[in-house]
C-alpha cells in the first residue's frame, strides 16, 4: 500500500497497517479459512429478511435502492435503452445476494436475468423462495442461476455479464483477495460490462469488528486496492439521507482500466 493506513478493532487494538492485521488473521497454513468462516457463520444465524440482512436497519432499504436506481441508470442509459427497445437481453449477477433484496427490488426490474451469488445457504435458499413468487406488474427480469459459493473462490463465466453488483460484502475480503476479485469478476464482463460497488466507509484507515469478521475500509483505502486491481472508477459517488448513526456508504462504477479517463464524483441526477 502506498498511503499509512492504520486501523483498529471494536476491543481498542490497533493495527499499523493492513499488512498486520492479515498476518494476525491468517491461519497456520498461510490463508484465511478461518477469518471467512467466521463471517458466513455470523449470518448463517441472522434472521432470513431484509431486517435480518440490513442488521436491524431493514427501514433504510428504500433510500438505498431509490439511490442505486439512479446511478444504475445514469451509468447504463445505452444498453438500458437497448433492452427497452427489445434489441439487447441484460444479465447481471448480485454478489453477496443475501436473501435477494437487491435482485428483487432493482436488478430484476432492468435485466431480463440475474444470477445470485451467496455464501450462505440459507439466506440463498431464502432469496430463492422470494424470487420465485409471482408479482403484480411483473418485472422485466428473473433469477437465473444460483450460487452458493463466497467472493474468493466464485469462478465467472467468461463475457456474461453486462454489470455484476457487489454490495456491502467487500468488507469480508482480505486485500489479496478483493485485488483477486476484480481480476476475475473482470472476466465475466460482457466488451461494455460495468461492476458495481456499494460498501460501508469510515472516515480514515479501517476498522475490524471481530464478530463478523469484517474491514470496514475507508475512501482512500478502497481506491488504492481498485487502482491494484485494474480497474478504472468512473464514479464515486456518496449515498445521501443515510443515518448519521451508521457508517458513510458510498457506490463506486468501475470498467477495465482504459488511459486517461477521469474519476467523477457527482450525485446522480
Amino acid at each position: 500500500m502506498t498511503t499509512n493506513l492504520t486501523g483498529h478493532d471494536g476491543d481498542g487494538r490497533e493495527f499499523a497497517s493492513p499488512d498486520e492485521l492479515w498476518a494476525v488473521e491468517a491461519d497456520a497454513d498461510g490463508g484465511h479459512n478461518t477469518w471467512y468462516q467466521k463471517a458466513v457463520s455470523y449470518w448463517d444465524q441472522q434472521e432470513p429478511s431484509y431486517n435480518g440482512v440490513l442488521g436491524g436497519f431493514g427501514y433504510t432499504s428504500d433510500l438505498d435502492v431509490r439511490d442505486s436506481r439512479a446511478l444504475l441508470l445514469k451509468s447504463m442509459r445505452a444498453q438500458l435503452e437497448a433492452a427497452d427497445k427489445g434489441v439487447r437481453t441484460l444479465t447481471a449477477l448480485d454478489c453477496g445476494a443475501g436473501v435477494g433484496r437487491v435482485t428483487e427490488q432493482l436488478l430484476r426490474h432492468h435485466f431480463h436475468i440475474v444470477d445470485l451469488l451467496e455464501p450462505s445457504k440459507h439466506l440463498l435458499d431464502t432469496a430463492a423462495k422470494n424470487l420465485s413468487a409471482r408479482t403484480v406488474p411483473q418485472p422485466r427480469g428473473k433469477a437465473g442461476d444460483f450460487y452458493c459459493a463466497g467472493l474468493q473462490e466464485h469462478t465467472f463465466e467468461p463475457g456474461r455479464y453486462d454489470a455484476i453488483w457487489i454490495q456491502w460484502c467487500l468488507l469480508y475480503l482480505t486485500d489479496a483477495d478483493f485485488v483477486s476479485l476484480f481480476e476475475r469478476a473482470a472476466r465475466g464482463l460482457k466488451p461494455d460490462g460495468l461492476i458495481f460497488v456499494k460498501e460501508n466507509i469510515c472516515k480514515e484507515g479501517f476498522v475490524v469488528d471481530k464478530e463478523d469478521s469484517s474491514l470496514t475500509r475507508s475512501n482512500t483505502y478502497m481506491l488504492e486496492l481498485f487502482q491494484r486491481a485494474g480497474v478504472q472508477v468512473l464514479y464515486n459517488v456518496k449515498q445521501r439521507n443515510w443515518p448519521k448513526e451508521l457508517f458513510e456508504v458510498r457506490m463506486y462504477v468501475l470498467k477495465l482500466r482504459q488511459p486517461q479517463q477521469q474519476v467523477q464524483e457527482k450525485q446522480p441526477q
